[in-house]
């Protein structure tokens, strides 16, 4: 460790300079990681909370109002807050609604809060994907740099001896290192934060399905001899 050190305190300016940045780098990642790590597994939570509350036989329109006035509402509540919402403003203006009508209404509504939810959620994706795939480059630049030093030693004497091409060498190498090092995590995650997003909102898609097929099949047109009236079960 302690020759590392002494190699990276000895480099040239260039190379000290990369090494730098991609430490950095590395630190930026994990920050993100940690970060998006735990907002992740919140969210996931909350949704499978709410699952459990939801589909346990609460009467909807009392839930509703339980988290209309709620100042922090979680993503899945958000979702179904502005379907139900959406449905409650048709409905209770006595507007004709149809069956029909909810996928163009609610489900739509939803669909809007889901596009919302999910760029929220791929907030700092990019910056990981940016680092995972600058890093090495980085590194490359590095490496080569300390590369060409020692070839610019050999140039200048004329005994050639591994001490007087070591260093170069071997800054070139941290270099190269420090690049993967800052690359390689921040790909992985990326990755598995992709996946973890992916399914999320797919959690979300077919809730808002679920809720669209529930409010279509509750809201059913009662016909009687001078006209159809419709109500909620």
């Amino acid at each position: 460790m302690n020759g590392l050190l002494h190699l990276a305190l000895n480099a040239s300016f260039l190379v000290q300079l990369v090494m730098i940045i991609l430490i950095g780098l590395s630190i930026w990642s994990w920050v993100i990681i940690f970060v998006k790590r735990k907002e992740l597994k919140n969210v996931l939570s909350s949704t499978d909370k709410f699952s459990k509350k939801f589909w346990s036989g609460i009467h909807m329109q009392k839930y509703y109002m339980q988290i209309k006035d709620k100042r922090s509402k979680s993503s899945i509540e958000q979702i179904f807050y502005v379907g139900w919402n959406r449905y409650e403003i048709l409905h209770g203006d006595e507007k004709e609604i149809t069956p029909e009508s909810i996928p163009q209404t609610s489900l739509r509504a939803m669909q809007v809060a889901i596009a919302t939810e999910y760029e929220i959620l791929e907030t700092d994706l990019q910056t990981l994907a940016t680092i995972a795939s600058v890093s090495p480059y980085i590194g490359l630049l590095g490496t080569v740099w300390g590369i060409m030093n020692s070839f610019q030693s050999l140039s200048q004497t004329s005994q050639t001896t591994i001490a007087l091409v070591a260093p170069g060498i071997s800054e070139a190498l941290i270099a190269t290192a420090l690049g993967l090092i800052a690359a390689i995590p921040a790909l992985i995650a990326y990755n598995k934060f992709n996946r973890d997003i992916s399914k999320i909102i797919l959690r979300y898609e077919n809730f808002s399905e679920e809720l669209t097929e529930l409010l279509q099949r509750t809201h059913i047109p009662e016909k009687s001899n001078n006209d159809s009236t419709s109500k909620l079960l």
